[in-house]
């Protein structure tokens, strides 16, 4: 019986034995490796015990094997120099080989916080002036020299203004020049303020004022005025684009101007163009307030809220597209509220064609007002009156013959009170082209003196 056992412990270690050599590998009692032979076996690194992913690899978790050259996997490291300091970057198992794949100089940890801070807004990279290298936001003192310095030396740049406030005694001017030119960026929190000393009704940024176009400007040579905050104080406008061929005004909050954004033209009519995207206006309350004043053409103004103003929106220009914007009129309390009140419109029309798409109008006496010789589309308009308020109210007024196209549109004239007109449509001369596709109004409402029936076609009053 023990002659067997003993035998067969000898066949066991054997077997063992021509296992190991099938595998190529031949591991020394103390870990040593054996002489490569002839140029056919090599030294591999392999794991002695399991690593974790991110775990630093120490001489304990490795030991080196010879194998057969013909194989050894490919990229197998052999030397433990290249393995023992470095870092796991995914699991590693108790046998497995150890390639460049598998293991790193920093920890995967720290990978990830550099890429994160490879992600963040680095100024200069992106063409950014950092404003508060230079300057540091003061409710107190004056900035402006130190602002026109920054534009003047900064060309094509953008300038970026960190939370604060900039008190301004005079305009900033931007260049016209499109090799000149200058853009804005600013924090949420950024507020820009007319000094005590300021001329009533001068703006706090000039885009495009100084310098002439050296060429024709084109979409490529855009001004970006972007977010922060436009307090005019009651006494200053916000934003005048003079020049610069177009320009972008976006994201931002414009508060107490007595003009918002006024888009000038040039003597013969023509001039920059503007896109305002969300940007919200309150005005400064008075009687010379103006959300927007647009005399060029082809602007487009999308997502606007518009407030505390006697004239919402003033278009002398065509081609203009206006969508989603929303006036409201706030009431005014003293001896000529009554006065002020029926002067009082949303959107006044002075050019020849401009484009409506969902404009409403909230309370002013005047929803639309339409010059003569007026043919502009609207598509989707509404009028609210939702309390009694003084005079008149009146969806859509022209001066003249009525030309206009009117689609689906609505008037609800809320509370109804002796002394008050109601009318969907007036005009100043009987007869015009125009027409009106959809409205919904209560006829029983409106005075002797609207002819909205007149123009009707297809669709019938809503009563």
């Amino acid at each position: 019986m023990m002659k067997i056992n003993k035998f067969a412990k000898v066949l066991v270690s054997a077997l063992l034995c021509l296992s190991m050599l099938l595998c190529g590998a031949l591991v020394s009692c103390d870990n040593e490796p054996e002489a490569a032979d002839g140029g056919d076996k090599v030294n591999v690194v392999r794991a002695k015990t399991g690593i974790k992913a991110g775990d630093k690899i120490s001489e304990e978790n490795v030991e080196i094997v010879v194998m057969d050259a013909a194989v050894v996997p490919a990229g197998a490291l052999g030397a433990t120099e290249d393995v023992v300091g470095r870092f796991a970057t995914a699991q590693i198992f108790a046998g497995d080989f150890f390639s460049a794949e598998k293991i790193s100089g920093k920890k995967p940890v720290e990978e990830e916080e550099e890429k994160e801070e490879d992600n963040e807004l680095n100024f200069a990279d992106a063409g950014y002036v950092l404003v508060s290298d230079y300057l540091k936001p003061d409710p107190k003192n004056d900035a402006a020299d130190a602002i026109q310095k920054l534009i003047d030396e900064n060309p094509n740049c953008t300038l970026y203004f960190p939370d604060g406030t900039y008190l301004l005694s005079k305009p900033i001017e931007t260049s016209a020049d499109p090799d000149k030119k200058v853009s804005f960026k600013l924090s949420n929190y950024a507020q820009f303020k007319p000094m005590e000393s300021w001329t009533y009704g001068e703006p706090l940024f000039k885009i495009g004022a100084k310098d002439e176009a050296s060429e024709e400007p084109d979409a490529e040579n855009g001004v970006v005025f972007e977010g922060g905050i436009l307090n005019g104080d009651s006494r200053a406008d916000a934003i005048w684009v003079v020049g610069g061929g177009n320009v972008s005004i976006r994201y931002s909050a414009i508060k107490y101007a007595v003009v918002g954004i006024h888009v000038k033209a040039d003597a013969d009519g023509n001039g920059p163009t503007v896109d305002v995207v969300t940007t919200n206006i309150v005005g400064s309350g008075t009687l010379d307030s103006v959300g927007v004043i647009l005399e060029t053409d082809n602007n487009t103004l999308t997502n606007m809220r518009i407030a505390a103003n006697q004239i919402c929106i003033k278009l002398l220009g065509d081609g203009n597209f206006l969508r989603n914007l929303h006036p409201l009129y706030v009431f005014r309390s003293g001896l000529n509220a009554e006065e002020n009140y029926v002067d009082s419109i949303a959107f006044y029309d002075g050019g020849t064609r401009n484009f409506y798409d969902n404009c409403y109008n909230d309370q002013f006496s005047t929803g639309f007002y339409l010059v003569e010789g007026n043919r502009s589309i609207f598509d989707c308009c509404f009028n609210y009156w939702y309390t009694e308020g003084f005079g008149y109210h009146n969806a859509f007024v022209c001066e003249g013959k009525f030309d206009a196209m009117i689609r689906m549109a609505d008037a609800e004239f809320g509370i109804n009170r002796e002394g008050i007109e109601c009318n969907f449509l007036l005009v100043g001369e009987e007869g015009g082209s125009g027409t009106i596709d959809g409205a919904a109004y209560k006829a029983d409402k409106v005075s002797e003196r609207d002819v909205a029936k007149d123009y009707l076609i297809n669709d019938p009053i809503i009563n």
